[in-house]
């Protein structure tokens, strides 16, 4: 009796934490989104652009005629949906405070496929839900959320496909991992960073159904439908190298970064928070994946504590996630594996775009945020240790908590402008 009731009221304190921090977070989604003016972020105005073309015109923008215009349509269709339905501009803005959650919430099933256990996959999607730099894009209309819920989507699924035994469901995964691919194409053209991983996916399950014609013939058919309907998607960038455009990426292309960028420190004792990224690697990475530090939300100031403690619990969160990675080997070598080369990819990526481009929009994790899920499975396993798991608790806890209110946004800031 006495563990039944003991069980009641655990599972009822985790029901009730979960939906106070989901709560927390749309609300903070909402109110941020209510007072964002759509021209700042990243390209605003490009994006905004873009939707309100087909909300006005009923078509697609020409891929040249402005700077956002040749990326795929799907978000901005969704986008103008959002207004048609609403009959307002600013309903777009409030999309991607649900994509978010819908990110979260893909990834939870994963870490649940793997786990089995409710602590576990509650903390690596918390962990998701407290990272700043995902909290930086709800308020903006931009399709960098909804093509990362691609991403996950197709990477979750394929846990699924390299996990399951039963023949008959094997097919509903491998369903759901081509759909997630196809409508990453039609969202933006980052969904090429997960080619090695479901190259992965490919070898497994071609090894493991070697002999049976059947399901590797409805591989088959649903790789080459994918491709099909992915291919129309690419004739939005066909016009990505006109002149200007070009002439900008070669520039950007010549400037090399200085070698002290990958390694100095000279910022942290001046706390400069806002503008390491353009001359120091350690500064412009974490500043940017664990805070603001592209003034995108945030006032512009040189030193604000809650950015400092921010992105300091990152580089104690991110070492757990690794600790994770590594506990985990021995009990999953396929998933750990998986993982790994998801991370790898995604790293590797935004190691060769700052080494290609002195770009300030190199130094942010914007394009490799795929990366998420396996920071999340990290922390997830790193759960399992006894000795920290209240330590990693407390931590995202103080981590949402000071997300929360640091990027609450005020009437009087910048971005309301």
């Amino acid at each position: 009796m006495n563990n039944m009731l003991k069980s009641i009221s655990k599972n009822s304190i985790l029901i009730f934490v979960s939906l106070l921090v989901i709560s927390t977070s749309v609300l903070l989604g909402l109110h941020n989104a209510s007072l964002y003016n759509h021209t700042h972020g990243f390209d605003g105005t490009g994006h905004y652009y873009y939707i309100e073309f087909i909300y006005d015109k009923g078509m697609l923008p020409e891929p040249s005629s402005n700077w956002e215009t040749h990326q795929p349509p799907l978000y901005y269709l969704i986008g103008a949906g959002a207004m048609h339905i609403f009959g307002t501009m600013k309903s777009a803005q409030y999309i991607n405070t649900f994509v978010l959650w819908a990110i979260i919430g893909i990834s939870g099933l994963g870490l649940w496929r793997v786990f089995h256990n409710k602590i576990q996959t509650l903390i690596g999607m918390l962990s998701i839900a407290a990272l700043p730099m995902l909290n930086i894009f709800p308020a903006m209309i931009t399709n960098e959320l909804l093509s990362t819920l691609w991403i996950l989507s197709a990477l979750v699924a394929g846990i699924y496909v390299i996990t399951e035994e039963n023949k008959k469901k094997i097919t509903k995964y491998l369903l759901w991992m081509f759909a997630s691919i196809v409508l990453g194409w039609w969202t933006k053209v980052s969904i090429v960073l997960i080619i090695p991983s479901m190259l992965m996916v490919l070898a497994l399950f071609i090894h493991k159904y070697k002999k049976d014609k059947k399901l590797l013939t409805i591989f088959a058919l649903l790789f080459m439908i994918s491709v099909l309907f992915s291919l129309p998607s690419l004739l939005r960038i066909r016009n990505i190298s006109y002149v200007s455009n070009l002439q900008d990426v070669e520039k950007l292309v010549e400037n090399k970064r200085p070698l002290d960028f990958y390694y100095r420190l000279d910022w942290i004792p001046k706390v400069d928070m806002y503008t390491t990224q353009y001359y120091s690697l350690s500064g412009a990475a974490w500043n940017s994946f664990w805070s603001d530090g592209h003034n995108a939300i945030t006032p512009f100031v040189e030193f604000h504590k809650k950015a400092f403690i921010l992105w300091t619990l990152g580089f104690v969160l991110f070492p757990l996630s690794l600790y994770g990675l590594y506990r985990s080997w021995s009990k999953s070598k396929r998933i750990s594996l998986y993982m790994i080369i998801i991370g790898t990819t995604m790293l590797g990526m935004y190691i060769y775009y700052n080494y290609s481009s002195d770009h300030y929009s190199s130094a942010r994790l914007t394009y490799q945020m795929g990366i998420v899920l396996p920071y999340a499975f990290g922390i997830a396993s790193a759960m399992g240790n006894k000795k920290l798991k209240y330590i990693i608790v407390i931590i995202l806890s103080i981590q949402f908590l000071i997300m929360v209110s640091f990027y609450w946004i005020q009437p009087w800031w910048h971005v309301t402008r």
